[in-house]
């Protein structure tokens, strides 16, 4: 794989953009939220605006107004600055929309005309609305009230003031002659995770695999974004959420672009990786696009493994557990089917990969689908894929023996596993040795590996159609100052 995000589809990106074309930054995590429902205000899905504005002044009290804003917006980060001598002398963000309800409670007061079907006639009313909710009430303009039960119209000769079609932000400004301003705000709404497809290779010397990644990006924000410079941030700042319209709250982002020969590459800033792609995005209201992110990377070397048991770990008993059914016991566990491969140069990647999902396919058949993290250079990735329908395996504890007067417990474990297989496979099991952080294998069938201070594990090869067993014993010990119950 090429350090470089390779260049996106011209049915959605289009040539590159002036220096002063609105900049989108949407930032990782609440993709399935934000795909799922429309968004409000602090809720799912994060973005950065920054757009600039030309706007014509009058003098000390120019208004202006701007709308098509998304309906998710934050209205406590908006903020309009001059980049020369105008001024902001005031800033108002409108967000009550003019329902029916809206229309008809904030008119109550004023003319209506209301307009009721009777029969095949369409009788009109006019006068001042005095109640609405279960029908209306107007006072005519005789002095007489009327209620209309039901209506199939009305009509008033202005919008009540307060309400709005659209979010609108209202600024009073202060200046002369066309003056320039950058526009700043966030949003919920949008969101992006990134999309890898793994097609293995069968190899005689092992695994290999294509590995190609791409960025699904969602937008529920309730406005559309055209022509803009889109970056995408592999990573999710900590956000403080609180009541009303204003809703979200965060310190500014550490993520800053380096581009190298017109082609985005990811780069470290701050806590965070960004990605610049190139050209200007569409990013229709209601819209979900698959973009090309990274290039596909050939001959990935890579992992296939079975693997039976507990990956449960980190936990440590205050004092040693002596209960004969403490453990996992007795009982057949799933044989799970895993793959695994480093994401370092020397195997054709070594790129920060941002967290996502994971489809692995063998020979156009899917495997399984895994979700990963945000997985650095140099480090490996190890997901399960699927559980292995031909493999079984069964576990039994044979005995356990406690011994108080000399500090010491021992355990006799069995595992045998089951191969329905046409050829032979090896299965890794996974024993946990939780009973105590003192502990040592004393007899073995197999050979072992300590993987961490509790856990040990076991490669077992198993024939084809036949079945292999494990059996181990542990010994388990403490000191003197050790109290047991």
């Amino acid at each position: 794989m090429t350090r470089t995000l390779i260049a996106l589809a011209a049915s959605v990106f289009t040539s590159a953009q002036a220096a002063d074309a609105p900049q989108l930054t949407v930032y990782s995590g609440d993709y399935e939220a934000v795909a799922q429902s429309q968004s409000g205000p602090g809720g799912p899905g994060y973005a950065l605006l920054k757009q600039p504005l030309q706007i014509e002044l009058g003098g000390d009290r120019t208004p202006f107004a701007l709308s098509a804003l998304p309906t998710a917006l934050d209205a406590s980060s908006v903020q309009l600055r001059p980049r020369g001598a105008a001024q902001v002398l005031g800033q108002r963000f409108d967000f009550a929309l003019a329902s029916e309800h809206e229309l008809l409670q904030r008119a109550i007061g004023g003319r209506v005309s209301v307009e009721q079907s009777a029969g095949t006639t369409v009788l009109r009313h006019e006068g001042v609305l005095l109640a609405a909710g279960d029908g209306l009430t107007l006072r005519m303009d005789d002095g007489r009230l009327k209620r209309l039960a039901h209506y199939d119209s009305f009509e008033l000769a202005t919008m009540p003031e307060g309400l709005v079609a659209a979010p609108t932000l209202n600024w009073t400004l202060s200046g002369r002659g066309r003056q320039t301003f950058d526009l700043h705000y966030s949003t919920a709404g949008l969101a992006w995770r990134a999309e890898y497809q793994a097609d293995l290779k069968q190899a005689s010397k092992g695994c290999t695999m294509r590995l190609e990644g791409a960025a699904m990006l969602v937008n529920r924000s309730g406005a559309d974004f055209d022509s803009v410079s889109l970056t995408l941030v592999a990573g999710q700042p900590n956000r403080v959420t609180s009541a009303g319209p204003e809703m979200v709250a965060m310190a500014a982002p550490r993520a800053k672009m380096v581009m190298a020969d017109g082609a985005p590459s990811p780069e470290v800033s701050g806590e965070y990786h960004a990605y610049r792609l190139p050209g200007s995005a569409h990013l229709p209201q209601g819209s979900i696009q698959r973009l090309p992110l990274l290039d596909a990377a050939n001959n990935v070397a890579c992992e296939r493994r079975y693997e039976t048991g507990s990956r449960d770990g980190g936990w440590q008993p205050p004092r040693p557990i002596i209960d004969r059914n403490f453990g996992s016991g007795e009982g057949e566990q799933p044989v799970q089917a895993r793959l695994l491969f480093q994401n370092r140069k020397a195997d054709g990647l070594g790129l920060p990969l941002p967290a996502g999902r994971l489809r692995v396919f063998d020979d156009g058949e899917l495997l399984g689908e895994a979700g990963i993290g945000h997985t650095a250079a140099n480090r490996e990735i190890d997901v399960v894929v699927g559980q292995a329908f031909d493999l079984s395996a069964e576990r039994t504890r044979e005995d356990f023996r406690l011994d108080r007067s000399g500090r010491q417990m021992e355990e006799r474990i069995r595992v045998v596993v089951r191969n329905a297989k046409k050829e032979a496979a090896t299965v890794r099991v996974l024993e946990r040795m939780g009973r105590w952080n003192d502990w040592e294998i004393v007899a073995s069938s197999h050979a072992h590996n300590k993987l961490d201070a509790q856990s040990a594990g076991f490669d077992l090869p198993v024939p084809a159609g036949g079945e292999t067993t494990l059996s181990y014993t542990v010994r388990y010990r403490w000191p003197a100052d050790v109290t047991l119950p």
